[in-house]
């Protein structure tokens, strides 16, 4: 660990094994030479693939022509002949903020409702919040315990004026964190 620290030990350094071996540019990868041999590269067992390191402009370009989303439902009446399915999206609950489980959620319904494409169904996703019930109402009696002085709230009113408050303030906190 000092040597590699203290590069100029290294490179003030007349062996040459030390120099290869604790090199501080070669440990991080800022080296700007060229290699001269591979002679390590058959010992990386990294997978080959014939994708490009970088997407093309051009086909990024395809691709967004391509996506019309807010055309896909006109295009499902079009195409699509089965049933509609509708899926009603009740969570996230607007009890804190965002997480992976909220991602997951997510992530679960979006294959749910791609699979009803591919047999044939229209799918009708509406999304929503749950701002009601007892995760909610939990977080405004915490709350509302710390700015009370008598720890002691009975008020049903005041307990449901809280909780709309609170609800209201986390939707809007995940709202920004999507990006909405």
């Amino acid at each position: 660990m000092y040597l590699a620290r203290n590069s100029n030990i290294i490179r003030n350094h007349n062996n040459k094994t030390l120099q290869k071996w604790f090199c501080v540019n070669c440990i991080r990868g800022k080296s700007t030479a060229a290699p001269k041999t591979k002679t390590y590269s058959h010992t990386i067992l990294s997978p080959k693939t014939n994708f490009p390191a970088r997407s093309n402009n051009a086909i990024k370009e395809q691709i967004q022509k391509t996506a019309q989303f807010a055309e896909l439902y006109n295009w499902q009446r079009e195409n699509l002949k089965g049933p509609e399915f509708v899926l009603h999206d009740g969570p996230p609950y607007a009890n804190g903020d965002l997480h992976m489980g909220h991602a997951v959620n997510k992530i679960i319904k979006d294959i749910n409702n791609r699979s009803q494409i591919l047999q044939g169904n229209r799918v009708h996703y509406v999304p929503g919040w749950d701002c009601h019930g007892l995760p909610i109402e939990l977080k405004a009696l915490q709350k509302a315990k710390k700015s009370s002085k008598t720890n002691q709230i009975s008020d049903p009113v005041h307990i449901r004026n809280i909780a709309r408050t609170f609800a209201l303030e986390t939707v809007e906190r995940q709202k920004d964190a999507v990006g909405d």
